[in-house]
């Protein structure tokens, strides 16, 4: 793939995937329960799967759509200029790789709760496109020297 091509790649997934973040991170906390209730009905339409705990506490929200506005950022700052903001792909993809894993272990650990599931596939995926993008956009990556 030529470089060109493969800055166009990462450029146009580093904005979808912004424009994702933003659009869940929103969804998150204009309506939290609403979100995990869609997502209930879609685990009760494949299979049976226990609810998805329901929670007062405002903090985790707060973080949660704290660090989807975090990963908007960053992927948007990638895609202004992939060869200098390469390095932040691993960022990127370590975060959502936390995620995942996370999701991963409270579906395994604790409970069978569908979006546990769905969580960690999502991501996990995430992951795997995130990790792609910085492959393919090797020869693109310059170093900024100090100031």
């Amino acid at each position: 793939m030529s470089a060109a091509r493969a800055e166009r790649l990462v450029v146009l997934t580093m904005r979808m995937l912004a424009v994702t973040f933003a659009v869940v991170g929103l969804l998150f906390i204009i309506t939290p329960n609403g979100v995990l209730g869609r997502i209930d009905d879609v685990g009760n339409w494949i299979g049976s799967f226990p609810t998805a705990p329901q929670s007062a506490e405002k903090l985790w929200l707060a973080l949660a759509f704290a660090y989807m506005t975090v990963i908007t950022g960053i992927a948007l700052v990638i895609s202004t200029d992939v060869g200098r903001y390469r390095p932040f792909l691993l960022v990127l993809a370590s975060g959502k790789a936390a995620s995942s894993l996370a999701a991963g272990a409270f579906f395994v650990f604790h409970d069978n709760v569908f979006i546990y599931l769905l969580n960690f596939i999502v991501d996990g995926s995430l992951v795997a496109v995130v990790l792609g993008c910085w492959v393919i956009s090797a020869p693109l990556e310059r170093r900024v020297a100090p100031t």
